[in-house]
């Protein structure tokens, strides 16, 4: 039997990947990001953060503020890195899809760098 393939971007292209190498992938990220933002990965790893992401998909109906696609996650538009006092408020929050996502980290990344 085939491994399963999930759709992921790759340098801007849309490609199937393997579902385990993907999962490695996020396995070495969470596992540097653990490394060097214990207190970050602590924080999204929460009840409250669980339950406010929660909340702020299920009012949105899960729909992508940016394209209107089905949201997935729940993002800060002021990153928590910027400034932690925010990340339990609910106005700092947006739903968006992977794809969106993606896209909004990388002008955080421009704009707060």
């Amino acid at each position: 039997m085939a491994r399963p393939k999930k759709l992921a971007i790759v340098n801007g292209k849309r490609v199937l990947v393997d579902y385990a190498t993907r999962q490695d992938e996020y396995q070495a990220y969470n596992k540097d990001r653990w490394r060097y933002q214990k207190e970050i990965k602590q924080f999204y790893n929460s009840k409250a953060w669980r339950e406010l992401s929660k909340l702020v998909l299920n009012e949105s109906f899960y729909v992508c503020r940016m394209c209107g696609g089905e949201a997935r996650l729940s993002d800060h538009i002021v990153p928590i890195k910027v400034d932690w006092s925010l990340r339990l408020t609910k106005d700092n929050l947006q739903p968006l899809c992977d794809a969106c996502h993606a896209i909004k980290t990388g002008e955080d990344k421009i704009k707060y760098k």
